[in-house]
């Protein structure tokens, strides 16, 4: 049985930090990256099952950052988050699931704890999920 990990590309620390906080209550392993480099190194090296990626990042663009998860053939569960207005964030989720990736939902940041924890789902995948 695999453990359920959620890795977080989010530049905002108090964002980071809390949604590191919810995951781990919910029985998840979990690691927040401010900085791309070290986040594309995590889904290698870490091999989580669920991302939350900000669309809003200084330093990449958070639609670059869908791209070279589908080229990478990335399989984890993705969670996009942002604060930027409803119809980007449905853009972004549109271009995520037209590059294949496995999403399961958009995070609009102000959020709230329960939308997060449903997001996230339970922490043990049965077989085969």
């Amino acid at each position: 049985m695999q453990t359920a990990k959620l890795l977080i590309l989010d530049d905002d620390e108090t964002v980071g930090r809390l949604l590191v906080f919810v995951a781990q209550r919910a029985g998840f392993e979990a690691q927040w990256c401010q900085a791309p480099q070290a986040f594309f190194e995590a889904v290698t090296d870490w091999s989580p099952t669920h991302l939350a990626v900000d669309l809003a990042m200084p330093e990449i663009d958070g639609l670059e950052v869908l791209r070279r998860l589908a080229a990478a053939g990335c399989m984890a569960r993705l969670i996009i988050s942002s604060g930027a207005g409803r119809a980007e964030i449905d853009a972004a989720l549109l271009e995520a699931q037209g590059l294949g990736l496995r999403t399961v939902g958009v995070l609009s940041k102000p959020f709230s704890l329960s939308s997060l924890r449903a997001l996230l789902g339970p922490a043990v995948e049965p077989p085969g999920a």
